[in-house]
This record gives structure tokens, C-alpha cells and sequence, in this order.
């Protein structure tokens, strides 16, 4: 052999060295407390340039080759993290924990994390030998010709094949007193800061490595250029707007003021942006990140991204119209290097502007781009963030240390589960002060997670929801009614539109069909995840126009859904979600709007009862019924109360499981009742096992459904991913989930249910959607 190669036709040499010079890259430009420390830096270089040294064996090089090599013994990461980990222990500028960080996160750059006490515990004679077998098998004087231009001290020293095997065998030796070393720290570490630097480390490798091996191997591709972002752009934005004069607009206008010119301290991290809904809170909050971010580079020389997290994808799209006019208003051509959103669903396209043309990158090259999130402006879910903070996942902790210095904006932070409000307060806490993290949480529905005192009211919400009387609330809790008497006793004004959110699609369905009885089907819609997201964004754009009078929903309408009715109809909700669904009644303040709470039942237990906890329901019903009617400047001091109210009754178990799983760098296993593993962080409950459908319900599904077939035939998995990411975004606009206990489910094709449009009548109804025929379901 005439040399060692970590990819095909690719150098050992260039790729560590490429590594080592991205990692130092995204490093430096942190300029942290700790990444300004000369051991961290020294600790990082090592990481890139021993991550792959266990490449240099003839196992690896043979595989690599394509020739036959013993699956076992071509292995690399684990002799990489052996040799990383006995090579720092000749210096004592690295402590021993972060030696075993260093062996960990090497050990498991191409795979998930696990418990860090048991990757010791799995130490055995075997794994000795396999060790020793590589490294009988490594050519040194091209192992040393390989490292010497990166080490200097080896032109003196170089490395040896018994230096090496020492190596193991001293490590093997110390395997009891590095687990027992282990156990100490775990029993006595009460710090989240640990995880957030480990993980900050991780991060820096996997981007680096991929980075390498994924872009700069295949374009030629700067990770040091930043782009500037205008800070006016929101205002230049809305000076080009031709918004009518009116009360509310005066209003949005006032609160957008207050924001704009808010004084930044950069020693607060925490702020909020409470807002009656309908009152611009999208763009304020953008205005003050982009305040925020000069100020940041100004004081502390760092350019900070933004990252916009939103509980919804409907939401997203929406925002990213939005944004993309901004950008357009002020001239800019959308670059995703400015402005990217990305999700599950996210097209896996990322385009460039150079030289005043439009360039798009390479499949491959696009898919690591996005999900590396290398733009100034993230728009992302709440999965995607919390699951890069939460999570042992490799594909998702690549992008982790992209939140040093972020601007985290977390839009209707009411949606985070009480479940894990206590852990998210301390994440977030050691985030801001280990990364420079900022946040500004922005919702008309602030729940009490963070302390008060801490945190920076950009407006004072009481002004706001004080100037306001779009609506008025009336209560009708104590008394639970069958769809059948609730239909009975409506009183229906010629003059007015109605919206009816309801908790369940069975339920919604059946208030449907008896509301059709006295209405014109003409004048009515129907809205649930029963229905493809393609029709259902139809039916949303055909409510928006004002072509139905009548609506009846599941509660998918209730957050970030621009609708506006007369009256509408709630039934007994969680007091959040109440006000949420108030936000879709008379949002312009044109008129009066009236916002009724029900309490519907299917004769054996209240609907809202498979949806929500108890504690939740009963907290409302016991505030609610004391008031006939609520007025709408009313909503904040109630607000406020619930949600001191249920932080005082909800319990902060599986917090407290989930700190003492972080604690200990628990990252996998069995959940104890003392501790979570962080794999088990899952922000949506699946409830139900369901089954994802494909629903033929036009040519366009017909001809997308064909496309499908052909590439599931592509035999290359990543030729086979990359076609199917050309049509993922609009595959899934006609996708449903339905329990997989439904007994009427369609014939499974290629791993999903298939509805062809030929059977179309047999299982989807045009109007409610898919046919489950399975009485009393409820989901």
C-alpha cells in the first residue's frame, strides 16, 4: 500500500487535517468562557486528529479498498478512542473526566451515545484482543509519515507498534479504577454543565467530520463567511406594507414601537414578548432578535444566529412566507445561507447566490447544509430543537453546537408539555450561561416555567389585553350536553359565522353530521387530520376567503391559523387552549365577537377527558364557572392565575428523573425510578400505534403514488433517499395516521396503507375524510 486512505481515493492525512482545521473553526469563532481556555483547545485538536487513527490498520485500508476484510476487525472508532485517550494521559494539561469524555465521544462519532459508566463496563479479553489484532496490522512508518506534519513531537518520538499495545494493556488494567472513578462522579456531579460541554464537544467533531467528508471534499465551500442581515429589514418590511388605518393596526403598531426601542442589557438571557393573539408578534419578535444580534456583535464580537422554533408545521409555512417577503422587500435574494427552514418535511434544497445568479447545491451537499443548520435564520420545529438538546441521537447532536450565541426565539411556548417544564427552566439556564444562549419566548399564553424575576417583559401584556374587546367568553361548564342536545339548543343568527373546535375526530364528525341537519352543507367545511394536509390547506385558504359560514374543527385550527369567525363554539378545553381558540373570533376587532365554552360528552365520559389530564380540565372548570361572561381585557389575569394554579398541583417527576439521567450522562437504558435515560425524551406522545396512508385522492396523488413505486425498485439506498426527498414534501401531503387497531384499514403497499383512487369511495369520505366504520373510536 502505498497510502492510507479514510475515505475511497480520499487521504488518511487530508481528512484528519480538514477536521482538525473545521473543528478549530467552529471553535474559535464561539469565543466562550470555556472556548477561550488553551486546554479545551488543545483537548478539541485532539479529538479531530485522533478520531480516525484506528483507520490506519490493514483491516480498514483492505475494506476501504473494497477488498474482503472481517467485519469485526475493520472497525475504526474504538482503537481511535483507546489510542486518543492513553495518548493524553502522557500530559497532564487534561483531566482524567475529560479524557473518558474524549474516549467516549471518539468511541461513538459514527454511532447514538450511551450510558457513559457502561461504554467502561463493556471492557473484556475479546476487545483486548480485537485492539491488539489492528494493531498488529498498522504499517507505522506510514502511520508516522500520516501524523508527523500534524504532530511535531513525533519527528522526534514517532509512534511504535509497542508503544501501542502498552497502550491497550494499560488501559484494560486501569478498567476497574476508571469505572469506580465514574461511579464517584456520577454520585456527586449536581451540574447540568457537564452534558452541555460534552455534548458541545460531541457536536464539534460530528459537524467537523461530516462537513469534511460530506462538502469540502466535494465543493468548494467557506464555513467562515457570515452574512450580514439588515437590522431594519422588519421595519423596512412593514413601511412597504399597505396595512388599513384602524384601531387594532394602531395597536400592533404601538406594541411593535415598545419592542423595537426596548433598552438591551446583554447580561439578561431570558425575555418574553406576551401578546393578545392577532397582534403581530411574529415580526416584533424578529425586529428585537435582530436588535439583539447587533448589540451581541457589537459588545461581544460574535455573530449570532436566530433560531425560530415553533410548535407546528402549518405555522412554519405560514412564518415562511412571511420571512421570505422580508427578505424580498428589502432586496435580498433568498439565500439559504441567510435563511433556511427546516423540519421533517423540509425540501432538501440549498441555494446560493454568486456572482448575482442563482446556485443550488448537490443532494448530498444540501441534506448537510440543512440539517448542520448553516444559515443566520433557522426556522425549525420544536421537535428539531428539543430534540438537539435532549437527545443521544449522532444525526441530531451534529447541529448542537450551533446554539452557542443563538437567539432562541420559541414562539407558543404554552406547547412544551408540563412534563417537562422543570427541565427545560434548568437546560435553558446552563445553556445561557456554558453558551451565550438568549432566549425570547413569544405567546399570548405565557405559562410560569421560567422565574419572573428573571425574566424581561419586552411589553407590559396587561396594557394590551386591557385595550382590547374583541370578545366576550361565556361559560357553559357545569352542565355537560350529548351533541344531539347541544345541536337542539342552538340558536343560529342569519348574520354570523361559526366555528365549532372540538376535542376528537369522532366527535367532530358527529357534530358535523347533526349540524348538517339544520344547516346548508353548501355553507358548512369539515377540518381534521382525517383529512389529507393538501385538502385540508384548500379547505383553510377557502375559510380565509370567507366561502363557508360554518366550520367545525379539531383543535388544529387553534394556534397560528389565520381564521376569523363571529362566533365560536370551544368545547372544554385546557384554559390555554381556550384562549388560543379565542383567538380565532373577531381577531381584526371589526365587530363584537362571542366565544362559547362547552362541555360535550358521548354519554359515558366528558370528550375532553381522552384528550387532556384531569388536573388540566378540572382547574379550568373550577376557574370558569364562576363568571357568567368574561371580557376579553379579563384574559391575562386569568391566564395568569391558571397557570399559577397548575404549577402549584402538576407534578415535576419525570423532570426530575430526566435532570438525574443528565446528571449522569444516563444517555441510554432502562428508565429506574431514580433516573430517565435522555433517549427517552419525547416531546409528542404517540398515544396510539398508528399507521401512516396514503390517500389517491387526485391525478396529482395518482402520479406521485406511481413515482414512489419506481424508486422504492432503486437498489442504491442513498440513490433510493435521494429521489425520494425530490418528492417527500409533496408525497406527504396526502398522508393520514390512523390507529393501527382500526378495523377497517386499506391494503399495506411498500410499508404503508394505500388508498388508490379507484377505492377512493371505500374508504374516504370527500367531505369527513377517512372511513374508520369502528363505533365509539376516539383519536
Amino acid at each position: 500500500m502505498n497510502e492510507l486512505y479514510s475515505h475511497p481515493d480520499y487521504p488518511l492525512q487530508q481528512h484528519i487535517d480538514g477536521v482538525r482545521l473545521l473543528s478549530s473553526l467552529f471553535l474559535k469563532e464561539k469565543k466562550l468562557p470555556l472556548t477561550d481556555q488553551k486546554w479545551f483547545q488543545t483537548l478539541n485538536e485532539y479529538i479531530a486528529l485522533f478520531h480516525d487513527i484506528g483507520k490506519a490498520h490493514r483491516y480498514f485500508q483492505d475494506y476501504i479498498r473494497q477488498f474482503e476484510a472481517p467485519q469485526k476487525l475493520r472497525s475504526h472508532a474504538l482503537l481511535s478512542a483507546f489510542l486518543l485517550a492513553q495518548f493524553m494521559a502522557q500530559g497532564e494539561e487534561i483531566g482524567p473526566i475529560w479524557r473518558w469524555f474524549a474516549f467516549l465521544i471518539v468511541k461513538r462519532h459514527h454511532g447514538n451515545l450511551d450510558d457513559w459508566l457502561e461504554e467502561f463496563k463493556q471492557f473484556s479479553d475479546e476487545m483486548e484482543q480485537q485492539l491488539l489484532k489492528q494493531i498488529e496490522a498498522i504499517d507505522f512508518e506510514q502511520l508516522n509519515q500520516v501524523y508527523q506534519p500534524l504532530i511535531p513531537t513525533l519527528s522526534e518520538k514517532p509512534f511504535t507498534k509497542s508503544q501501542f499495545q502498552q497502550w491497550i494493556h494499560d488501559m484494560f488494567t486501569q478498567g476497574r479504577k476508571i469505572r469506580r472513578g465514574i461511579m464517584q462522579w456520577n454520585d456527586r456531579n449536581e451540574s447540568l454543565a457537564p452534558y452541555v460541554q460534552l455534548l458541545f464537544m460531541f457536536s464539534l467533531l460530528l459537524d467537523a467530520d461530516k462537513s469534511e467528508a460530506g462538502i469540502m471534499q466535494k465543493e468548494t465551500w467557506s464555513f467562515s463567511d457570515r452574512l450580514h442581515l439588515p437590522t431594519q429589514m422588519i421595519q423596512v418590511y412593514k413601511e412597504k406594507q399597505q396595512w388599513e388605518s384602524n384601531s387594532m393596526n394602531e395597536l400592533r403598531e404601538q406594541a411593535f414601537r415598545e419592542v423595537v426601542n426596548h433598552e438591551i442589557d446583554l447580561s439578561n438571557h431570558f425575555y418574553s414578548l406576551q401578546l393578545p393573539t392577532g397582534m403581530g408578534k411574529t415580526l416584533a419578535s424578529f425586529q428585537f432578535a435582530l436588535n439583539l444580534r447587533k448589540e451581541i456583535e457589537k459588545k461581544k464580537g460574535v455573530c449570532s444566529r436566530i433560531i425560530y422554533s415553533l410548535p407546528f408545521l402549518s405555522i412554519i409555512d405560514q412564518t415562511s412566507i412571511v420571512l421570505t417577503n422580508v427578505f424580498r422587500a428589502n432586496g435580498l435574494s433568498v439565500d439559504h445561507r441567510l435563511f433556511l427552514a427546516h423540519h421533517h418535511l423540509a425540501e432538501m434544497s440549498y441555494s446560493v447566490e454568486r456572482e448575482e445568479e442563482q446556485y443550488n447545491v448537490e443532494y448530498d451537499v444540501a441534506k448537510l447544509l440543512i440539517e448542520g443548520w448553516n444559515s443566520e435564520i433557522v426556522l425549525t420545529t420544536f421537535v428539531q430543537l428539543f430534540h438537539t438538546i435532549f437527545t443521544n441521537k449522532n444525526k441530531a447532536l451534529r447541529k448542537f453546537h450551533r446554539l452557542a450565541n443563538s437567539i432562541i426565539i420559541i414562539d407558543e411556548i404554552q406547547a412544551i408539555p408540563h412534563r417537562y417544564w422543570l427541565v427545560v427552566k434548568e437546560m435553558f439556564e446552563v445553556l445561557a450561561k456554558e453558551l451565550n444562549c438568549y432566549f425570547l419566548f413569544s405567546s399570548a399564553t405565557t405559562p410560569a416555567i421560567f422565574d419572573q424575576n428573571k425574566m424581561i417583559q419586552l411589553v407590559n401584556p396587561n396594557d394590551y389585553f386591557q385595550a382590547l374587546s374583541r370578545v366576550e367568553l361565556f361559560p357553559h361548564v357545569e352542565e355537560n350536553l350529548t351533541i344531539e342536545s347541544f345541536v337542539d339548543r342552538l340558536e343560529l343568527d342569519t348574520e354570523k359565522s361559526y366555528l365549532f373546535i372540538v376535542n376528537t375526530i369522532d366527535c367532530a364528525k358527529k357534530l358535523y353530521e347533526q349540524l348538517s341537519e339544520i344547516v346548508h352543507e353548501e355553507e358548512m367545511t369539515f377540518l381534521s387530520t382525517h383529512i389529507p394536509p393538501k385538502e385540508r390547506l384548500r379547505r383553510i385558504d377557502e375559510i380565509k376567503k370567507g366561502t363557508y359560514r360554518f366550520v367545525v374543527s379539531t383543535q388544529l385550527v387553534e394556534a397560528g391559523v389565520d381564521i376569523d369567525f363571529d362566533v365560536v363554539y370551544r368545547d372544554l378545553a385546557p384554559f390555554d387552549s381556550i384562549h388560543q381558540a379565542a383567538g380565532r373570533c373577531n381577531r381584526h376587532g371589526q365587530r363584537r365577537g362571542e366565544v362559547h365554552v362547552i362541555s360535550l360528552t358521548d354519554g359515558r365520559r366528558r370528550y375532553a377527558s381522552y384528550i387532556y389530564d384531569l388536573v388540566r380540565i378540572d382547574l379550568t372548570q373550577s376557574m370558569l364557572k364562576n363568571y357568567e361572561m368574561v371580557e376579553e381585557k379579563e384574559f391575562f389575569h386569568l391566564i395568569e392565575q391558571y397557570f399559577q394554579h397548575l404549577t402549584s398541583k402538576m407534578s415535576n417527576r419525570e423532570s426530575k428523573q430526566l435532570l438525574r439521567g443528565i446528571k449522569t450522562l444516563y444517555f441510554d437504558g432502562e428508565a429506574t425510578s431514580e433516573r430517565i435515560p435522555v433517549s427517552q425524551f419525547c416531546l409528542i406522545e404517540s398515544g396510539e400505534d398508528k399507521v401512516d396512508v396514503f390517500i389517491e385522492l387526485n391525478e396529482e396523488a395518482a402520479e406521485l403514488f406511481r413515482c414512489f413505486e419506481d424508486i422504492i425498485q432503486i437498489k442504491n439506498p442513498l440513490e433510493r433517499q435521494k429521489a425520494f426527498a425530490s418528492i417527500k414534501a409533496s408525497f406527504y401531503q396526502y398522508i393520514i395516521s390512523i390507529p393501527r387497531k382500526v378495523d377497517h384499514k386499506p391494503p399495506i403497499v411498500h410499508g404503508i396503507g394505500y388508498v388508490n383512487i379507484d377505492s377512493l369511495s371505500d374508504f374516504y369520505d370527500e367531505t369527513l375524510g377517512y372511513k374508520t366504520k369502528s363505533e365509539g373510536l376516539i383519536w
